[in-house]
């Protein structure tokens, strides 16, 4: 079955089942690059490999900015 997600405006196509760190593994990016959020709430990085996405979710990938 496959899923129909937003991802920083885009819509797209994922087999179901896909976890949020493996979204992030298959555009190419290191979990350390790149912020996440789903239905607008932060996902942490450590909670992403759990985060199994659903149909109809809206993810925006993000670079994180720090400093002080």
């Amino acid at each position: 079955m496959t899923l129909h997600v937003l991802l920083n405006g885009e819509l797209t196509e994922l087999p179901e089942g896909t976890t949020l760190a493996a979204l992030i593994a298959q555009r190419g990016l290191t979990p350390e690059a790149v912020g996440s959020a789903v239905n607008g709430r932060h996902v942490p990085r450590a909670a992403r490999v759990e985060r199994v996405l659903d149909d109809g979710d809206t993810i925006t990938l993000f670079q994180p900015i720090v400093g002080g």
